[in-house]
């Protein structure tokens, strides 16, 4: 054989396949990724005619469009942030969004992936990948992102609904037993943007939601079952009692008292531990057991849910204040209680205003509540009484009250007028507690404080004659005994007339609420002491 004949052939054949291959690898280098046949994106086929960056835009829109349930331990709580959620759609909707969630798509990411296919230094392995796109098996993803500062907000709103306070085990002193703990719960916002991101690269099912999951965990309680069967409670520290009426429109006022000392009930304090009032007895709600009531609210008496939690507050306070216990928080009411004394009630508003108070002693000590008829007591007992305790009170000065007059156009054409609250005068207080303790050593404490005024308000006929109501009190004080004089009655002012003349008798009614006050509100003492 011509060996030149040969050489020649094989040039020939070796240029042909430089050809070749030379044509494939332009081909796959500036085709583009829609050439690569049977591609998907998103788990769905890219057509070979489609124009790319239109199809992925597309699939963005589905994706962020996919609606979702969110649920908590298998509750639907997805309503919860369907207002906040919601922006231009429909706020009625039971359901919301990916992108409402904060679910977002770089489109320039997702073209960048596309483009890179195919894209490979190795001829074979791109002759592969061409064989499997066209088997339907390279899926390009999305990728989603998820924006913390979209969903974390809503997530919160789950929280705050949704998370359960552990329950500490309490002692049970009437029946002689020990209430079981209960461990609380929390929504992990961090597993949440996770849970959320991983549910979003799922593959969509066509007309179904997607269900997620937002993950908890639990944390236990701070005191167990173990521990409060070992505790020594032979010792009554302190013990404070007060009274309350369930007549009339009081009774929904004696239900939130049995419903706050329910959950006073047992609890104990460790050695060193602070306790919030708040804390324990919770939201003042009717989910939580409350009722509707007269209470304070920016120094007039109003129709809200939990009225009477604050002589819960107020008796818990004084038996814990007469054993010896640390308080850390507590603040006065903005008048003084029909109930107890000045200086040893406590005021409390959910979740703003509390009682704080610390267990300063070496072991633990148990509040025992419990109510009978009208009577509230409030009992404490540890191993030990380490200290007696004394309460000393002193009068530093008093405040006259103003009257307030609100016309009732209801009262119109008569000489009805309505005395919506009784005044009160206010009181400036100084309070000392001293503690004895069996060594010998003793210890003072000593602060102020201040029970504003109590406004008088009536509620009169338009145009009313303000000089038919009964004067206001002297605002003079009795310099000989430090206390103000008595309210006059509420019998009508003189009113000069001529002869033949007739004045129309003022009628005065009380509103609901305007319980008069009493002689321990209108002349407390000078000096008040109290040891236990």
């Amino acid at each position: 054989m011509n060996l030149a004949l040969v050489g020649r052939w094989v040039s020939i054949a070796g240029l042909f396949c430089l050809a070749v291959v030379t044509g494939a690898y332009a081909r796959e280098r500036y085709a583009g990724p829609a050439r690569l046949s049977g591609l998907k994106v998103d788990g769905v086929t890219l057509p070979d005619d489609a124009e790319a960056r239109a199809f992925v835009a597309v699939r963005i829109h589905a994706l962020e469009g996919r609606r979702v349930r969110l649920l908590v331990e298998g509750e639907d709580v997805t309503a919860l942030v369907v207002a906040a959620a919601k922006k231009n759609d429909d706020v009625a909707s039971p359901l919301v969004s990916l992108g409402e969630l904060g679910v977002s798509v770089d489109a320039d990411a997702v073209m960048a992936r596309l483009e890179t296919l195919g894209q490979r230094d190795d001829l074979l392995e791109r002759a592969d990948l061409a064989k499997r796109a066209a088997r339907g098996e390279i899926d390009v993803p999305l990728d989603p992102f998820v924006d913390a500062s979209v969903l974390l907000p809503l997530v919160l709103l789950v929280k705050e609904a949704t998370d359960v306070a552990p329950v500490s085990a309490r002692l049970d002193l009437d029946h002689h037993g020990v209430v079981d703990e209960r461990p609380g719960r929390y929504v992990d916002p961090d597993a949440a943007l996770e849970a959320i991101r991983s549910a979003a690269r799922l593959p969509a099912v066509p007309t179904e939601p997607l269900s997620i999951t937002l993950p908890t965990r639990a944390f236990p309680p701070h005191v167990s079952r173990a521990f409060v069967e070992k505790l020594d409670v032979k010792t009554m520290l302190a013990e404070y009692e007060t009274y309350f009426s369930r007549a009339g429109d009081q009774a929904r006022r004696g239900k939130n008292i049995d419903v706050a000392a329910s959950k006073i009930d047992g609890l104990v304090l460790s050695p060193g531990e602070l306790v919030s009032f708040n804390d324990v007895v919770g939201e003042r709600s009717e989910d939580n057991g409350f009722a509707r009531s007269w209470e304070i609210y920016k120094g007039e008496m109003v129709e809200g849910v939990g009225g009477g939690t604050c002589q819960v507050a107020s008796t818990f306070h004084a038996a814990l204040f007469f054993g010896g216990l640390d308080v850390v928080e507590r603040l006065p009411h903005s008048r003084p209680s029909a109930y107890i004394p000045m200086g040893l009630d406590a005021t409390v508003v959910y979740p703003i205003v509390d009682l704080k108070v610390r267990n300063p002693y070496d072991f633990a000590v148990v509040v025992h509540a419990s109510v009978v008829g009208n009577k509230l007591k409030m009992q404490v007992v540890g191993a030990d009484k380490p200290a007696k305790v004394g309460f000393q009170r002193e009068l530093v000065d008093t405040f006259p009250y103003k009257r307030k007059i609100v016309e009732e156009p209801k009262l119109r054409g008569s000489q009805r007028v309505v005395l919506k609250q009784h005044g009160i005068r206010g009181y400036k207080i100084k309070r000392t507690r001293w503690l004895a303790y069996r060594d010998g050593t003793t210890h003072k404490e000593t602060n102020t404080d201040l029970y504003p005024s109590t406004t008088e308000i009536y509620e009169v006929p338009p145009s009313f004659d303000v000089s038919l109501l009964p004067p206001l009190p002297d605002d003079a004080k009795d310099e000989g005994e430090g206390s103000a004089p008595p309210i006059p009655s509420l019998a009508p002012a003189p009113v000069a007339c001529t002869e033949n003349c007739a004045q129309p008798a003022l009628d005065v009614v009380e509103g609901p609420g305007a319980h008069a006050p009493t002689e321990a509100q209108e002349n407390p003492p000078k000096t008040l002491m109290l040891v236990r």
